[in-house]
């Protein structure tokens, strides 16, 4: 029979157990990226613009930080859990005659906004932008 002392210990540890669980399932995911950029960059053609589609080349994650001053100031929740990423990244633009493709490189912060979905937040660029054309799609 257990002592109270052991009692509290295990009910303190499964406590913590649980209390911590959240902050492992708040990483942000190659994926979770991805559909954030989409949502961002993919666009119909207009009357002034092509039609564009971006492609995630790669994702790499750096290690969590609780948010900064200067990213609150920028739109950022207080006390968010922000995570800075490196995202290789193409934008493809469908013009009748030719595609252009921009390849570029940025630092980024993905974190949850106020209302619990994933935000990224680009910044700085890493090397030059890398431009291309390809065939048209028709």
């Amino acid at each position: 029979m257990m002592t109270s002392q052991p009692k509290f210990l295990l009910a303190c540890f499964l406590f913590c157990l649980v209390a911590l669980a959240p902050a492992h399932a708040q990483a942000p995911t190659a994926a979770d990226v991805e559909t954030v950029m989409k949502g961002k960059w993919d666009k119909e053609p207009s009357s002034s613009a092509p039609r564009s589609r971006v492609q995630i080349n790669s994702v790499k994650f750096g290690q969590p930080q609780k948010a900064t001053l200067q990213q609150q100031q920028d739109g950022v929740p207080e006390g968010a859990l922000v995570t800075p990423a490196l995202i290789d990244f193409s934008v493809r633009n469908y013009h009748s005659n030719t595609t252009g493709v921009v390849q570029r490189v940025r630092e980024a912060a993905v974190y949850k906004d106020a209302f619990g979905e994933w935000a990224v937040m680009t910044g700085s660029a890493r090397g030059q932008d890398q431009f291309t054309d390809e065939p048209a799609v028709k």
